[in-house]
This record gives C-alpha cells, structure tokens and sequence, in this order.
C-alpha cells in the first residue's frame, strides 16, 4: 500500500467515520463510496491497512504544519527534530478517538500506527528522513536508520502504557532523541 493522493474521498470518509464512531464500518463505507467490499478491499487493503492510510491522511498536513512552525520559530538541527517528534506525538495524544482506541483496541492500534508494514510508521519515517537531512546534514549513521530509530523512540514513549503499562511519557521521549541527535 502507498500513500494516496490527500483529496481521497474513501479514506476521507474512513477518516471520519472513525473520528464520529471511533471505529470503521467497511460495509458501510463501501456503500457510502459506491465500491463492493471487494473492490474496496483490494484498493485498500484490510481494515488496518485502510484505518492506518486514512490516519495518515488526516495527520500529515498536521505535522507538515508542524514542520512549518517550528521552522518560523527559527529552531535548528537536533532540537528542531525532538520538537517536531514531541509536538506531533502531543497533537496525535490530544486526539479523543486515538486514546478510545488505545483503551479498547490496543493491539489493532499499535499494529496499525507501528506496524513496519503501515503507511504510518512508513510516512513517519519518511518525514524524519527528510527532516534530519534538512537539519542536522550527513550524520555518521544513515539519515533513514537514524530516522527509525526517532521514530521507535516516540512510538515506545507514546505507547508506553499499552506496552509496560506505565504512563505515557512524550517529554522522555524528546529528551532522549534530542541526546541522540545531537
């Protein structure tokens, strides 16, 4: 599965189904997009497949936004990196229906924002690429492996309460990745 282009009605309207019911009925989508199962299916993959693309599609422009601020504020290299990963992972915390889904749906959730195999973490991982070649240059380790690692770094403090069942703790997480970088 690749990313689509950002104007996709079906993932728009998996977007919002999941954001009103927290949850997404293929039936009913594949109705509302005038496309059998089938075809819904094999254009989008399964459920998780289709949740994490339209996550994704939701997100992006939000982090690009992100990217944009903090450029305007005239943040640098590693620090512009943890702030990027810390205000991503603030804004991702702050959405009521990801922290439903953490609470009932835990498994499906991590397998579909940390699965190596989502468009999630693969997008993820893209932007971090991008971003620590633009900030910190060639750095001795390759720019996509340091950028997994970033990524690991945010997923393991996100997520930590699904994980070890501490609280979640995104200001370790920028504290340790800005070390890492830097």
């Amino acid at each position: 599965m690749t990313p689509r282009d950002a104007q996709d009605p079906v993932l728009s309207t998996a977007a919002v189904m999941f954001l009103q019911d927290n949850r997404v009925d293929m039936q009913a989508l594949s109705k509302l997009a005038g496309l059998s199962r089938a075809t819904l299916y094999r254009r989008y993959g399964d459920r998780g497949q289709l949740l994490g693309a339209a996550f994704w599609q939701f997100a992006e422009p939000v982090i690009t936004e992100l990217r944009a601020g903090i450029r305007e504020e005239g943040l640098r290299g590693a620090e512009a990196v943890a702030e990027q990963v810390g205000r991503s992972l603030h804004f991702v915390a702050e959405i009521p229906q990801v922290r439903n889904a953490m609470k009932h749906n835990a498994e499906q959730t991590l397998r579909v924002m940390t699965s190596k195999h989502g468009i999630v973490q693969r997008g993820l991982v893209a932007f971090t690429t991008e971003m620590i070649i633009e900030e910190i240059g060639d750095p001795d380790i390759p720019p996509a492996t340091l950028a997994y690692g970033v990524v690991r770094i945010g997923e393991s403090f996100f997520y930590r309460e699904l994980i070890t069942g501490e609280p979640q703790d995104i200001d370790s997480a920028i504290l340790l990745i800005r070390k890492l970088l830097s």
